[in-house]
């Protein structure tokens, strides 16, 4: 027979088995470059799987998972039962599988019987008859391999294992195996005892380096800021590649989220092999989104944030589909949607409440729910990573399983900067290696005890073949023993939390330090911000510097004002736009305490943000609007107030609370169903008391309550006690006036009027004395200015101040007191306006209180910029100045 020649071209199978991701992709295109056709990259596992043959594949943990779950369930154990129902119990039972597998240690043993390690086995047995086919064990895996040692030849080929650390003794008998049938070579790192592996070593020895220099950092941001200019620094020099550079630490927790972040900062082509955090992602944003609305229940802004996100809900519904919807309502219960969407329809589809009502009693029944809703809401890998969450631990721990969850980095480390934790880096160094995180907490780190297989259950020497603080300590030695690689280490001097940190036991004398303080100006700057703060005089140059500057030096080191304190330029238009729409007498007070919050607020439109969270209590200002509210409706339904009996008002109170408990929650934030019915209860008896706060006004006397005037846009037709839209002018400037009065008390011939103004607030122990208040109790003399206008035929005038939460009688302003300060306030209103008019506008009293909203546009240190500015201000403003001392 003749013999066929062998083609010059022919592939030659031969397999290289590496640990990890990153060396597995760097090994595929290492490969790839070289045109080794043959090649097949594989794990140990993958390895076994190739010479077991079929479609066997090793069982992976989304498989095992929900197994063991069901496991759990539905085994009585021993030992385990009084903990199997614990949350995360699945994911450590199968932890402590992984290891017992590695480890080559057999869960039944009749020469040492473990009730623990019994347990363990029945959830074994459990997984082999439940995982699907093809999905095997690895001990299984492992023997059905050593089954078909005799195919290896043809199969895996000449052998070589790329800087493995080591292999779990699971996997030796199959090396062992294969050893005798193929050749097995290994280039194996670091100094450990092999003596088991019958192959050929390739190892080169490490080169124990000279000298090894650790950059101390203050912090772990400050190590990844100094890590991105050393990459910077060596892609600077035009001969080294990004594919050249590695950053790695023993674990990248502490520094993952700056590096992400500083990483696309400077937008330098860093690979994150250990994959980025799925909340970093949009797909990882709208699982967040849902868990949020499902473990912590409904509210208009997590909704709001679901609907944009999720796939199903943004396809279905309108894009402005909660434009009437009030953005203060909290909507925290499906009844409360339900009346907000009722009204709610698209021209041209179906209605809102069918589409989102369903999601939302869905969202109700809380993790029950979570499978559903996932199907529901989510779509490709939004989906995928809310299953995967499902599976790692229950569903009400969605929010920190979703933390810990990460996803692939698409891009590839063959040409970027890597960032790996050094075990991977192990088995893919690069040329130049930064290791970060050298302190006694970082690397090495200590071992972690099994939870469910502690010593006394079971020897942790046979329980893990390389420790992890071994591991630690032989991938530092490795990596800075690589003879082709320059390495630079560095650590922290401080924790996150400000903690001190000791430097690592692996940094022996032949280590020098190199402290770097973190305003140094470096070499090479990472990003424009970085250059911008190295370089002071190019960032001087810039106008939003120089402004910063200006800003930050009038407000800390100059006493006269500024224009960053204030102020603008004479009849400024916007400023006589506001002074020409009507004025209530909260803006006047604003206008006469806080000139400079007057222009934020009725000039430039700034107001703080509505945030609905649902609170416990209401606001004191939410609460005062309550209960004028509760008045008004109570007149309302009321036919005559003077002439009701306590029963009637009682009544018309009922009515008016039963009203404003259900419609309230579809405007703002409510406080839970019980908090908000003890709050409606005691906005009640405030109310009573202000409805019953003392007998009628002489005989015949006619009340009103909840009187709105100055309101031109009103289609009311109430005459009684006057009309509506009756314009009210004050001052020599003539300013539009308009507002609601909460009681007025007027006499037949109308000669006599009583004005009633409630105060939901703690009654202030001068009452008494208190006229204007330095400009904060403007209401009573305003008011009675007021009258005088809708009432001319008035000559007694009272203006009254009633406190609800005290039975003491009310504060009264009449006669000449009252008209001495109608004069006082008239002329400080026209001071006020006179010096907005010329552009003077500066922070007043009530810019520096607790309760003022606009706080936080003033500058941090508010009581040092307060004391350094008062005396400014106070000359700036020196007509207003004496109202704010008026009593």
């Amino acid at each position: 027979m003749q013999r066929r020649n062998k083609c010059p071209f022919a592939m030659e199978r031969h397999t290289v088995v590496v640990e990890g991701a990153l060396a597995f992709r760097m090994q595929r295109v290492a490969a790839a470059q070289a045109g080794d056709h043959g090649l097949d990259v594989a794990t140990v596992p993958l390895l076994a799987a190739r010479l077991a043959g079929g479609f066997s594949r090793p069982a992976d943990h989304a498989t095992l998972v929900p197994i063991v779950a069901r496991a759990l369930a539905e085994i009585t154990f021993e030992e385990l039962e009084k903990v199997k129902a614990r949350p995360g119990m699945a994911r450590a039972v199968l932890s402590s599988l992984d290891r017992v597998w590695a480890a080559e240690i057999r869960l039944v043993d009749p020469l040492n019987p473990s009730a623990r390690l019994s347990d363990l086995g029945h959830i074994e047995a459990f997984l082999r008859e439940h995982l699907p086919i093809g999905a095997l064990l690895p001990v299984d895996l492992r023997d059905q391999a050593l089954a078909r040692i005799d195919h290896a030849r043809t199969v895996v080929g000449p052998l070589h294992l790329h800087r493995l650390v080591s292999v779990d003794p699971l996997w030796r008998p199959l090396i062992e195996a294969l050893a005798s049938v193929i050749e097995i070579t290994w280039d194996a790192p670091g100094t450990r005892d092999r003596s088991w592996f019958p192959g050929k070593f390739l190892a080169r020895p490490l080169q124990r380096p000279e000298q090894l220099i650790c950059e101390v950092c203050a912090d772990p941001r400050a190590e990844v800021v100094e890590a991105l200019r050393w990459v910077r620094a060596l892609l600077s020099d035009g001969v080294t590649q990004a594919s050249d550079i590695a950053i790695a630490s023993a674990d990248l927790s502490v520094w993952d989220d700056h590096m992400l972040v500083l990483a696309a900062d400077a937008d330098l082509p860093i690979h994150f092999a250990g994959g980025v955090s799925a909340l970093s992602t949009r797909a990882g944003q709208t699982c967040a989104a849902l868990a949020d609305a499902m473990i912590n229940g409904l509210s208009q802004d997590r909704i709001r944030r679901l609907s944009l996100l999720s796939p199903y809900l943004s396809e279905a519904l309108p894009a402005d589909w909660m434009k009437g919807i009030s953005t203060e309502a909290g909507l925290f219960e499906p009844e409360h949607w339900a009346q907000s969407l009722e009204t709610l329809s698209p021209a041209d589809g179906p209605p809102i409440l069918t589409i989102v009502m369903p999601v939302l009693y869905d969202l109700v029944d809380g993790a029950k729910a979570a499978v559903k809703l996932g199907k529901l809401l989510l779509r490709g890998s939004s989906l995928g990573l809310w299953q995967e969450a499902l599976r790692l631990a229950p569903a009400a721990a969605m929010e920190m399983t979703l933390t810990s969850l990460r996803i692939a980095d698409e891009s590839d480390p063959a040409n970027n900067v890597v960032w790996a934790r050094a075990s991977d880096l192990v088995g893919a160094p690069r040329k130049h290696m930064r290791l970060l995180g050298l302190s006694s907490r970082s690397w090495p780190r200590g071992d972690n005890a099994d939870p469910l297989l502690p010593e006394h259950v079971l020897n942790e020497r046979a329980l893990v073949d390389l420790p992890r603080l071994e591991r630690d300590r032989l991938a530092f030695e490795i990596l800075t023993g690589h003879p082709d690689s320059k390495v630079t280490l560095s650590r922290s001097r401080r924790s996150a939390e400000g903690a001190f940190l000791a430097k690592s036991g692996l940094l022996q004398h032949r280590v020098a330090e190199r402290p770097l303080s973190r305003t140094r100006t470096p070499e090479h700057a990472f990003s424009e911000g970085d250059r911008l703060l190295a370089h002071a005089k190019d960032a001087l140059a810039l106008p939003r510097i120089q402004s910063a500057i200006s800003c930050w030096t009038n407000w800390t080191r100059r006493l006269e004002t500024t224009p960053h304190d204030g102020g603008f330029r004479k009849d400024h238009p916007a400023v006589l736009r506001a002074l020409s729409l009507p004025q209530s007498a909260t803006s006047l007070r604003r206008l006469l305490r806080d000139p400079l919050g007057y222009v934020w607020l009725r000039v430039l439109g700034m107001t703080a943000p509505e945030l609905a969270i649902q609170p416990l209590q209401l606001d004191a200002m939410t609460f005062g609007e309550l209960v004028h509210e509760l008045l008004r409706l109570a007149v309302e339904r009321m036919p005559n107030l003077v002439s009701a009996t306590p029963g009637e008002i009682e009544s018309a109170l009922e009515a008016a609370a039963t009203s404003i408990a259900e419609h309230w929650p579809l405007t703002r934030a409510v406080p839970p169903s019980l908090l908000w019915l003890d709050t409606i209860e005691e906005a009640r008896r405030r109310a009573r008391r202000g409805l019953t706060v003392d007998d009628r006004f002489g005989p015949g006397t006619h009340s009103f309550s909840e009187v709105p005037f100055g309101t031109p846009e009103s289609q009311a037709n109430r005459s009684d006690p006057w009309r509506e839209d009756q314009e009210v002018l004050i001052g020599r400037s003539g300013m539009l006036l308009k507002g609601r009065m909460d009681r007025v008390d007027v006499k037949p011939d109308r000669r006599g009027v009583r004005m009633s103004d409630y105060k939901t607030g703690k009654t202030p122990r001068d009452l008494r004395e208190v006229i204007l208040g330095g400009g904060a109790e403007v209401q009573r003399a305003l008011y009675a200015v007021t009258i005088k206008q809708l009432i001319p035929e008035a000559s007694t005038i009272i203006s009254r101040l009633v406190y609800l939460d005290t039975m003491e009688p009310p504060a009264r302003l009449e006669g000449d007191m009252l008209e001495q300060a109608e004069e006082t306030l008239l002329r400080f209103i026209d001071i006020a306006v006179e010096g907005l008019r010329a552009g003077i506008a500066y922070p007043g009293p009530d810019a520096f209180a607790g309760y003022n909203q606009l706080r936080i546009a003033l500058p941090a240190a508010l009581d040092r910029y307060q004391g350094r500015k008062d005396e400014g201000f106070n000359a700036a403003q020196h007509k207003l100045a004496p109202l704010w001392r008026e009593r």
